[in-house]
């Protein structure tokens, strides 16, 4: 991939927008005892997911023709700080597990200006255990094996074309300590596709 065209993917904005926990239960906010919200995602760059992997055969010497028998795809795993801390100074908890926060799932809804979905809604499951006043750091699947084999994103192998589009990952969990309310919070991450080999 040319440098133009990395730098143009670098400089769009990443919306690492930890969003506040938003509860989905009736009780009072002032028994939220913590906020939990990404602090970090993909070390606070765009991601550059490439279509298509080439094997060993790309640093073969024999010849000046690209050899595709081993080209391969791969699925797209992205890092993920997770931050929580208190929901206000009134409760302390420092000490024991008061305010101990695990994220069970997530969803990955992918929006493009040019009216092109790269990947469809998905879901997945996890378990990331975020104690009351840290930071952790986690992996989710970004981008599915299976929409790598399909089109818009089969059709950009071989080719020059690149797709960009955002990545809004919702994560969902509970407190543990009240597992009966489940709470939800955002994040956005700028995502550009391309076979990176040929787009040069």
């Amino acid at each position: 991939m040319s440098v133009k065209k990395m730098s143009m993917i670098m400089m769009l904005s990443i919306a690492t927008c930890g969003a506040i926990l938003m509860g989905c239960d009736s009780e009072s906010t002032y028994q939220q005892r913590t906020v939990v919200y990404v602090s970090n995602i993909n070390e606070g760059a765009p991601y550059m997911s490439d279509v298509l992997n080439q094997g060993d055969s790309l640093y073969y010497t024999d010849s000046f023709v690209y050899k595709t028998v081993d080209d391969y795809v791969v699925e797209d795993i992205v890092t993920v700080n997770f931050t929580n801390r208190p929901y206000s100074g009134i409760v302390d908890v420092d000490d024991g597990s008061l305010g101990d926060f695990l994220i069970t799932g997530y969803k990955v809804e992918y929006e493009s200006s040019s009216g092109t979905t790269p990947v469809q809604i998905f879901s997945g499951k996890t378990s990331i255990f975020v104690p009351a006043n840290s930071t952790v750091e986690g992996s989710i699947l970004l981008v599915p094996f299976i929409d790598k084999n399909r089109d818009p994103l089969q059709a950009v192998r071989y080719s020059s074309t690149e797709i960009l589009s955002n990545a809004i990952i919702t994560f969902n969990g509970h407190e543990i300590q009240a597992e009966n309310r489940t709470l939800s919070f955002s994040a956005g991450l700028q995502v550009g596709f391309a076979d990176v080999l040929n787009n040069d």
